[in-house]
Formats: C-alpha cells, structure tokens, sequence
C-alpha cells in the first residue's frame, strides 16, 4: 500500500472517529439537558436527540457500505490475480518500472 494510500485512510478514520466523539458529546448533552424545565428546551432536546439518531444511523450505513466495497475490491483483485497470474505479474513490473522512473527523477 501506498504511503498517500495509507495517509488517506489514517485520515478517514480520524474522520470517522471525530463524528463518534461528537455524537457522543450531543448525546451527553442530552442526557444533561433532561433536567432542564421548559417546553422550548423539550423541543430542541427532540430535534437534537432526532438529528443524533439520523447521523448515527448515517455513520454506521457509510461505514457498513465502504467495508463492503473494500471487501469486493478486495475479492476481485485476488480473482484477477489467481486467473490471469502472468498478466497480474506484467502489470505490477509495468507499473514498478514507472514509479522507478519517476522517483529517480
């Protein structure tokens, strides 16, 4: 794997990760919030509490979602490569030989 490859899925995580800490927060808040008086605060607890939900629920279809992909992509490669060995072995000496000469550059 690529170090941009690896650098973007560190990035991806931290993404993933820092919607978890916010959701949890809104949660806490929440929570906190309950023992406040007042029919305005019901509501907005209400939206707060429907919002968190729906980006909880959006979170977890994203990452269910792309570990699907990963894992088909994943799946397919190694078919590729079981079918057509002496091809996968042509294309990844290509592709070595052309990262050779673009870093001795």
């Amino acid at each position: 794997m690529s170090q941009t490859t690896v650098q973007l899925a560190l990035g991806k995580q931290k993404i993933i990760e820092d919607i978890k800490v916010l959701l949890n927060d809104a949660e806490e808040l929440v929570r906190l919030s309950a023992t406040l008086p007042g029919e305005g605060v019901e509501s907005l607890r209400t939206r707060l509490r429907d919002h968190v939900d729906a980006a909880r629920t959006a979170l977890d279809d994203a990452q269910a979602s792309a570990k699907n992909r990963y894992t088909q992509g994943i799946d397919c490669t190694e078919k590729y490569v079981k079918d057509n060995p002496w091809q996968s072995l042509g294309i990844a000496a290509g592709v070595g030989f052309l990262v050779g000469l673009i870093v001795s550059r």
